[in-house]
């Protein structure tokens, strides 16, 4: 005799084993696939929810203008509308108190959609491609500031709300989260503050006209893809020594020309990056000392050499005032003449 539920646990292990490879898209629709056969359950508009309905497990990529979260879901799952290029607003109920990574990811029709207030937990920028104009919050645990979206006291920065060519992240942040500004593709400039200490998964990735980051010495961790594929990075600085740094922090960046690190730390970040002496495309270089900015001026003064300082530009003063030689010339001739009234 035949055993269905065995058969149907193989399937599923042999749709979860392919999921591991393949490209995103294909993800999400094995995944789909996968959660069908455990029992998500489709409300008749594409949409499929655990067994329970308290989770809204994902969305159809077909699924198109507005839709309604049905009362009393929980969660929205991870990815759960990721894609749904065709979906124009989400109602949210107040019942949602957690929405999962990248839920309305690429969603590039979305016009609404809100967080609601009894929302608590927020995963990796559930918003990605979608800006404050869209986003709206009404939970006391997340603030919108400034275009970006931050946990209430401002210390993690979960997601970037605008395509603003240049942001100062505040001082408060602590985390910028995973895939916090991916896909920003006309970022140029970004100032991160001294006191972060974490740079998330992606949190940069695919930010193609970045053109220079400086990394503060707070920083202790970045992790992996952080600022990958940056089309535009030609240069990296880092102020201090990150304990841990995913040698794929920077991978695909075809452009990265130079990397400056602290006195002495080169032998450390050539092995944390796997780059070799011998590269000829990328240059890694220990001239970049932390102190050098406080002291750029009164080192360049006691450094100075006698030929410039003989070029500066004089004083006011300076002009009307006689140099030594000529003031001897003067006195010389001061006394020639008193002799010469005396001998007469």
């Amino acid at each position: 005799m035949i055993d269905m539920k065995e058969i149907k646990k193989v399937i599923v292990n042999i749709l979860k084993k392919r999921k591991e490879r393949g490209d995103k898209f294909e993800n999400q629709v094995l995944a789909l696939a996968i959660k069908q056969m455990d029992g998500a359950r489709d409300d008749g508009w594409g949409v499929f929810y655990s067994k329970n309905g308290k989770r809204l497990v994902m969305a159809k990529k077909t699924i198109e203008g507005a839709y309604a979260v049905k009362d009393d879901t929980q969660e929205i799952g991870d990815n759960a509308f990721w894609g749904c290029a065709f979906l124009k607003s989400v109602a949210v109920p107040a019942s949602v108190t957690k929405i999962g990574d990248e839920a309305f990811a690429h969603c590039i029709s979305l016009e609404s959609v809100c967080i609601p207030s009894f929302v608590e937990k927020i995963g990796k920028n559930p918003f990605v491609d979608l800006d404050s104009k869209v986003v709206h919050n009404q939970s006391e645990a997340f603030t919108i500031d400034g275009k970006n979206l931050y946990d209430a006291d401002r210390t993690r920065l979960i997601s970037c709300l605008t395509d603003a060519s240049m942001i100062i992240v505040p001082k408060t942040v602590r985390t910028i989260g995973s895939l916090a500004f991916n896909r920003r593709a006309r970022l140029k400039k970004v100032q991160l503050p001294d006191g972060l200490d974490r740079i998330g998964r992606d949190a940069f990735s695919d930010c193609d006209a970045l053109e220079e980051v400086v990394i503060p010495a707070s920083v202790t961790t970045i992790d992996p893809y952080a600022f990958a594929s940056c089309d535009n990075l030609r240069k990296i600085t880092f102020l201090g020594e990150v304990k841990h740094l995913a040698r794929t922090s920077f991978s695909d960046c075809d452009n990265l020309l130079s990397v400056l690190v602290p006195e002495g730390k080169e032998k450390y970040y050539r092995k944390q990056l796997h780059i070799t002496s011998e590269s000829d495309t990328l240059v890694l270089g220990n001239n970049y000392k932390p102190e050098a900015v406080d002291k750029a001026k009164p080192e360049a003064v006691d450094k100075a050499k006698p030929e410039d300082v003989d070029k500066a530009t004089p004083k006011a003063d300076d002009k009307t005032k006689p140099s030594v030689s000529e003031k001897k010339k003067s006195e010389a001739k001061a006394e020639k003449s008193r002799k010469q009234k005396d001998n007469a």
